[in-house]
């Protein structure tokens, strides 16, 4: 599958304009010039009243299970282990581990409540402010966690992960100065990690440096050889400056044959290469039938094809 942009590691920060990366990273900042003549803008949302919407529509997106043996928490071992520890023993501590399993499946509302159980039962926890931002961050709602994100910061100052989590969502809201300072603290914190390297070479790939951005995602690689989204993050500079060779060999490092050839299909595609997208779609879905995106990529790109070889009266282009 794509891991590209922001490491979302559970000690790193994934990731949600016409240029490759900016599917991973939209900033938009409305001018300043003419406030006081434009016409009242209606108030911001409270803080419940986003919460509610995006609990809303989380609840509208998940589907429900088809039998009461096939729950989430009945197939994922890891997540059941949690909820059967926390229901046991119920502390600030444990609510962190189930919310952290329910947000690794996705489900953001039930880990939401979760952290703030959390938080109830302990008000210092960090780990439950780290997660609760991270939250925010995975709602596309980046700016509405940086309160969490400094909180977890202030209770746990020598945590790298949680100055790493900070950078993401500073990042996010288009403050990149400030993530880089946060990234750097991150590699100081713990000079083994790769994410907060990894995530330093998505950035200078953002701000369109690419040497810089290659150096660090490689410094990455080598303090984590394993690192999926520094291998990603790689490959995706390399595929911008026309290096599909070592684009794909990194896409593969990050992820097996497969998908190396669904990331250099998202990366055709946002090239407007519908033909190269297609190949590579099609490869990535042949090599495992229940790729189901791949395969619906595949036929969105051949009729991208299809739309620009063929004209609207059936004319070649």
């Amino acid at each position: 599958m794509l891991t590209l942009g922001v490491c979302v590691h559970a000690g790193c920060a994934d990731h949600r304009s016409p240029s490759l990366a900016d599917r991973f990273m939209l900033h938009r900042r409305r001018s300043e010039t003419h406030r006081q003549k434009a016409a009242p803008t209606p108030p911001s949302p409270t803080l419940e009243e986003a919460i509610g919407k995006v609990r809303r529509l989380m609840a509208e997106a998940r589907p429900e299970p088809k039998s009461a043996t096939q729950t989430l928490e009945a197939r994922e071992p890891a997540l059941a282990e949690a909820l059967s520890t926390l229901h046991t023993s119920p502390t600030a501590a444990n609510f962190v581990d189930a919310a952290d399993a329910y947000r690794t499946q996705g489900v953001l509302d039930q880990a939401y409540d979760n952290y703030m159980h959390a938080l109830r039962l302990n008000p210092r926890q960090a780990d439950a402010y780290e997660g609760l931002a991270r939250v925010w961050r995975d709602w596309g709602l980046p700016r509405l966690g940086l309160g969490d994100a400094h909180r977890a910061v202030y209770y746990a100052p020598d945590r790298a992960a949680a100055q790493n989590t900070l950078g993401t969502l500073l990042q996010a809201v288009g403050r990149n100065k400030d993530a880089r300072s946060a990234y750097k603290l991150a590699m100081m914190l713990d000079p083994t990690a790769g994410y907060p390297l990894s995530n330093l070479c998505y950035l200078s790939f953002v701000e369109g440096n690419a040497t810089q951005a290659i150096a660090e995602c490689r410094a990455a690689i080598r303090r984590d050889p394993q690192l999926a989204a520094a291998h990603n993050n790689l490959a995706l500079t390399y595929a911008t400056i026309g290096r599909l060779d070592l684009a794909r060999s990194e896409f593969a490092s990050g992820g097996g044959a497969s998908a190396a050839a669904y990331n250099l299909g998202i990366v055709f595609l946002a090239q407007r290469r519908y033909p190269d997208a297609a190949r590579q779609f099609d490869a990535a879905s042949a090599g495992h039938p229940w790729f189901v995106e791949a395969a619906r990529r595949a036929r969105e790109a051949h009729r991208l094809v299809d739309r620009i070889t063929v004209g609207p009266g059936g004319e070649q282009q």
